[in-house]
C-alpha cells in the first residue's frame, strides 16, 4: 500500500483496519540522533524493546538511540485498550515525533517492528516511516519452531547470535516460540553435553520470553537417550528420521523409563511456563510392536495419554497438542474416534497436509496448528546453496489452510529461510500477500531503493528451486540414515540465473556497507552467484562456487554440521592464493 497516495474515504477505512497510511507529506529529514520516550511504569518486555530498537537502528546506519536527553527525533512507547488483541497504532505524536501504541507488550513489539521497517538507513542517517495506521492479527497463534538438533544452526551458532535472532522474528509479529530437546544426542539427563545443551536451549527460551513472546515444547511420544536399555528398545522403525534407542511405551518399564525422562525434562522447564506441550508421533518415534501397532492410533495413544497427564501435572496450565505428523487415515481414524470419546484429552491439533491424513477440521472442534515446511523442501544439503526463499509455496500451502488454522509454526532448520519466515509471519498476522512482504523485508535489510530489484531476483530464485546432485564430493556423503534425496538429480535450465546474479552485483554496489556486510544479503547474493555459477558449468561447481560454499558454513557456523546440513565444499578444498596488490 503506498503510505504517499491520496485516496478516497472507503479506501482510507479499509487501510485503517489491515494497515495504514498517510497523506502525501514531504518525506522527513534524517537524523543521526532520536530518542525513545519509555511509557510510565514500562513493563519489563517494554524497556527489553527499547534496546532492541537501539540495536536495529544503530546496525543499519550511524544514528545514535538515547532513552534521555533532547533529540531531534522522539520515538514514543506506549499502551492502550482500545485496540484489538495484540494489534498496534503508529500515530504521530502531540508536539512532534512518532508514537507507537501497542494493546499489549506484544502489540508494542509488532508495532515497533513496523515502523522499523517502513524507515530507511541511509542518506546521513535514519528517516522515519511515515506509515500511519492501526493493525491488528486475524490469527491468534504465529510461532515458529526451531529444530534445534544435527549441530545445524540452532545447535552451534554463538548463543548471542540466536537470541537478536529471535528478537528479530518478533518484530515480525511472531509470538510464540517452539523447541525440541532432542535427547538421541545424550547419554541421559546428565551427561555433561546434555547439561550444557539444555543451558543453550534455556537462553534461547528466555530471549523469546524477554521480547514478549510464549515459548512450547516439542516431545517426541517415545523418545528416549542415547543410551536406553536395549531390552526396552521399539520394534522395527518408525516413518521418517528415526533412531533405534526409541522405547516401546507396551513394555510396562518402557512407558516407565518413557515418563521419567519427559518428566525430568519437564521438570527442567517448569519455571519457563511453557505454554503448550506438542506430542509427536512420527519422524522420530514409533514403535511396530504387536501391542503398539498400528503406532499412531494405539502405541502414540498410549503415550499421549500417559505424557499429558504428566505434563498437566508437572506443568499447571500447559496445553497439550497432538501431532498427525506422518499419521495415515486409518491411523487417523482411530484417533478421532478416541478424541471423539475423551474431549479433554488434548486441547489442540497439530496438522499441515502433504504430511498429515485428510481430516474434516470442524470434527473434533480443537483448534488446529499448521506446521509449514520451509527447510528441507528439494533441496540438499538443507541451506546448502544460501538463502532458500520459498514464498510462494508459503503462500499457496497457506490459501489451503488459512480457513480453518488458528496459525502455525514454520519448521526451521536455520537463517537461510528467513525471509520465508517473514512471510508466514505476515500471512498469520493479516493474510498479507508474500510478494508485499518480500518487498517490505528488502527495503529495511537492504534499501527501498533496490526493493523491487530484489523482489525480482527472489522470484527467480524461488522458480529455479530444485534438487541439486553432482558424481564426487556429493556422492556417498555419510549420513545418519543413509539417506541422500537429491541423488541423480540432473541439471536444471534454471532460466533467468544469469541475469539474476547480475541484478544482485548491481545491487551489491548501491548498498550501505552496512547491509553489503550482512548476512542476510550475503545469502541472497550467494545463492544467486551459486545458480548462474552451477548453470554455467553444467552443474558441477568451481572454484568461485566453493568460495561460496565457504563462506555459507561460515555465515551458518556449519563447520561441525551433518552432512545434511552442511555446504558440499569438498573437505580438500584450498581457497586461491590472493593475487600480489601492485
Amino acid at each position: 500500500m503506498n503510505a504517499r497516495t491520496c485516496l478516497g474515504l472507503g479506501v482510507l477505512c479499509l487501510a485503517w483496519l489491515v494497515g495504514g497510511v498517510r497523506a502525501d507529506e514531504p518525506t522527513p529529514p534524517a537524523v543521526t540522533r532520536m530518542r525513545v520516550q519509555l511509557p510510565p511504569q514500562a513493563s519489563p518486555v517494554a524497556a527489553h524493546l527499547a534496546t532492541v530498537f537501539a540495536r536495529q537502528v544503530t546496525d543499519r546506519c550511524d544514528a545514535k538511540v538515547a532513552t534521555e536527553g533532547e533529540a531531534p527525533l522522539v520515538v514514543a512507547f506506549a499502551t492502550a485498550d482500545d485496540i484489538g488483541p495484540e494489534g498496534f497504532r503508529i500515530e504521530d505524536r502531540p508536539g512532534g515525533g512518532v508514537r507507537i501504541v501497542g494493546r499489549d507488550d506484544r502489540g508494542l513489539v509488532a508495532g515497533v517492528g513496523k515502523f522499523l521497517r517502513t524507515s530507511r538507513y541511509d542518506r546521513g542517517g535514519f528517516t522515519p516511516g511515515t506509515w500511519r495506521g492501526e493493525s491488528v492479527p486475524t490469527k491468534p497463534v504465529r510461532g515458529t519452531y526451531f529444530a534445534t538438533h544435527f549441530f545445524n544452526y540452532y545447535h552451534s551458532a554463538p548463543v548471542p547470535e540466536i537470541e537478536r535472532y529471535v528478537e528479530d522474528l518478533a518484530l515480525w509479529g511472531t509470538n510464540e516460540l517452539k523447541v525440541w530437546y532432542d535427547m538421541h544426542h545424550f547419554n541421559g539427563f546428565d551427561d555433561p553435553t546434555a547439561v550444557a545443551f539444555r543451558d543453550r536451549l534455556r537462553s534461547i527460551l528466555l530471549a523469546a520470553k524477554r521480547i514478549g513472546m510464549d515459548i512450547s515444547l516439542v516431545v517426541v511420544a517415545n523418545d528416549a537417550y542415547g543410551d536406553s536399555p536395549a531390552e526396552l528398545r521399539a520394534a522395527g522403525r518408525g516413518r521418517g528420521g528415526w533412531y533405534p534407542c526409541a522405547v516401546c511405551p507396551s513394555k510396562p518399564e518402557g512407558m516407565h523409563y518413557i515418563l521419567k525422562v519427559l518428566g525430568e525434562e519437564f521438570d527442567w522447564a517448569a519455571d519457563l511456563k511453557p505454554r503448550s506441550i506438542w506430542i509427536w508421533p512420527y519422524d522420530q518415534g514409533g514403535c511396530e510392536c504387536a501391542e503398539c501397532k498400528p503406532w499412531g492410533s494405539k502405541g502414540f495413544m498410549k503415550c499421549v495419554v500417559e505424557v499429558g497427564r504428566l505434563a498437566r501435572h508437572k506443568l499447571p496450565g500447559t496445553k497439550i497438542a497432538l501431532a498427525t505428523w506422518l499419521m495415515d487415515n486409518n491411523e487417523w481414524s482411530g484417533v478421532r474416534e478416541r478424541l471423539a470419546g475423551e474431549p479433554d484429552l488434548v486441547d489442540a491439533l497439530v496438522h499441515e497436509p502433504g504430511h498429515c491424513p485428510a481430516i474434516d477440521p470442524q470434527t473434533l472442534r480443537l483448534p488446529i496448528l499448521g506446521f509449514p515446511e520451509i527447510s528441507m523442501h528439494e533441496t540438499f544439503p538443507w541451506g546448502g546453496f544460501g538463502a532458500t526463499p520459498l514464498t510462494a509455496r508459503a503462500e499457496a500451502q497457506w490459501d489451503g489452510v488459512k480457513g480453518f488454522s488458528a496459525g502455525g509454526f514454520p519448521y526451521s532448520e536455520g537463517i537461510y529461510e528467513d525471509l520465508t519466515k517473514a512471510v508466514c509471519a505476515q500471512l498469520y498476522w493479516s493474510d498479507r500477500p508474500a510478494a508485499e512482504t518480500v518487498k517490505e523485508y528488502a527495503a529495511f535489510e537492504f534499501s527501498p531503493d533496490v526493493a523491487d530489484d530484489v523482489a525480482g531476483v527472489v522470484k527467480t530464485l524461488e522458480q529455479n528451486h530444485h534438487w541439486r546432485w553432482w558424481p564426487g564430493e556429493l556422492e556417498g556423503v555419510p549420513l545418519d540414515l543413509n539417506w541422500f534425496p537429491s541423488k541423480g538429480a540432473a541439471p536444471r535450465p534454471d532460466p533467468g540465473a544469469e541475469e539474476a546474479f547480475a541484478t544482485m552485483e548491481r545491487v551489491d554496489a548501491r548498498l550501505t556497507p552496512q547491509a553489503r556486510k550482512s548476512w542476510r544479503w550475503r545469502q541472497l547474493y550467494l545463492r544467486s552467484l551459486l545458480d548462474a555459477g552451477l548453470k554455467a558449468n553444467g552443474g558441477k561447481p568451481d572454484d568461485r562456487c566453493n568460495e561460496a560454499f565457504a563462506e555459507l558454513i561460515r555465515i551458518y557456523h556449519a563447520e561441525n554440521a551433518n552432512p545434511a546440513l552442511r555446504s558440499p565444499l569438498p573437505k580438500d578444498w584450498k581457497p586461491a592464493p590472493k593475487a600480489a596488490t601492485p
